[in-house]
């Protein structure tokens, strides 16, 4: 049994937690509020809930009524992702969520997540939410965004950010990059390789590399375009080495009631808003350690290389096979970041892009494609 001093304490730090949530400040509700709760048969009590949960606890039905809400007492969009990305900060970060199930078993993992995130897939519920009323335009937004033209397949995921993401949301988003960066944008050409991608499902062996120009802003150079930024804009984290750079992290622009401009994204371990200026300060000390960190690799890797020279040499000699040391692999480096910004009339651009099918959805075409023809399906290799 505890007794004394320690039991006091612990006694009273229990105490203390529980008056901290039985005392939390009551959440009072606007006029505004509270009319837009009743136009859609939400109660005040309910509301009060509602406004309080992390969006990540929310259930489906929680997020169905709280969507409608949100539309009739936010009526810019800007500021309805602004809002859900705030209320989603704390969720737990976990990367390679979601998949095409029960579509397709490449990718068995789920068409969506509440629980839990990591940056696109962060990036994509937001925006899906934002332009949604409710629970069931939520979802077919949702994989409008994911996939090209809404078709729900492996193949035609946005894989590849900057060149798929970027362009096949073009209805969403503009990308304002070269705009924003003028004389300072950086343009390189890029080389992407889906069917090396897809070779390890043995899918999409037929597509063709495509040249790409991805254009950046260094890093450097933000601070000048800083204030052009607006909440809900699409962050471009450029990674990679010198002459191969890509895409490597999203996130979205928040403004501070002071204009700070912050990036709110999901990252390990959870959500997060911090100014754009503190990541940009943060990763340039981060660059400097994986400077460092290259050089000695790249020394151990020329003693590598010499050895594995000796090694090739002797065996040949002798008749053998050599045994080669692998060489090390360097960390990519922070550049920049592309901006792309969020379009106010989006959902209108949607509905003359897809017109009597808004907004369009489909399953994954072989299934339907593999049927035709001679009535025998497909196998994998011939789809």
């Amino acid at each position: 049994m505890m007794r004394g001093a320690p039991y006091c304490c612990l006694l009273l730090g229990l105490l203390v937690l529980v008056g901290c949530a039985a005392f939390r400040p009551p959440i009072v509700l606007s006029p505004e509020q509270i009319e837009a709760g009743q136009r859609i048969g939400i109660s005040q009590q309910e509301l009060r809930k509602l406004l309080r949960k992390p969006l990540y606890k929310f259930s489906p039905q929680e997020l169905d009524r709280y969507l409608g809400y949100l539309q009739v007492v936010e009526p810019s969009l800007r500021l309805r992702v602004q809002h859900l990305a705030r209320k989603a900060v704390g969720q737990r970060y976990q990367i390679y969520l979601l998949g095409e199930f029960p579509f397709e078993l490449y990718d068995p993992d789920p068409l969506f997540r509440l629980d839990r995130s990591d940056c696109v897939v962060f990036s994509e519920h937001i925006y899906a939410m934002s332009l949604a009323h409710d629970w069931s335009s939520f979802f077919a937004l949702l994989q409008r965004i994911r996939y090209r033209n809404g078709e729900i397949s492996m193949l035609t995921r946005n894989h590849y950010t900057e060149a798929d993401w970027d362009v096949n949301n073009s209805w969403l988003v503009e990308d304002v990059t070269e705009i924003l960066a003028g004389p300072h944008v950086r343009r390189d050409t890029v080389v992407i390789d889906r069917a090396s991608f897809f070779s390890r499902w043995k899918i999409g062996q037929e597509i063709p590399p495509e040249t790409f120009v991805l254009s950046w802003i260094p890093y450097e150079f933000v601070p000048q375009i800083l204030d052009s930024l607006q909440p809900g804009d699409f962050v471009n984290v450029v990674r990679g080495y010198e002459g191969n750079r890509w895409v490597g992290h999203v996130g979205l622009i928040t403004v501070a009631e002071d204009g700070t401009r912050n990036v709110l994204h999901s990252t390990s371990p959870k959500v997060t808003e911090e100014p754009l200026l503190g990541y940009v300060e943060k990763w340039r000390r981060i660059n400097e350690q994986r400077q460092a960190e290259n050089e000695r690799i790249e020394r151990e890797n020329a003693r590598r290389r010499a050895e594995n020279e000796r090694r090739l040499a002797e065996a040949r000699a002798q008749g053998k096979e050599a045994k080669l040391k692998p060489l090390l692999p360097t960390k990519p480096l922070f550049w920049g970041f592309k901006f792309l910004r969020l379009r106010e009339d989006a959902l209108d651009r949607l509905r003359e892009l897809d017109g009597k099918d808004f907004p369009r959805v489909t399953g994954p075409r072989w299934q339907w494609e593999r049927w035709q023809g001679s009535g025998t399906p497909k196998t994998r290799e011939e789809r």
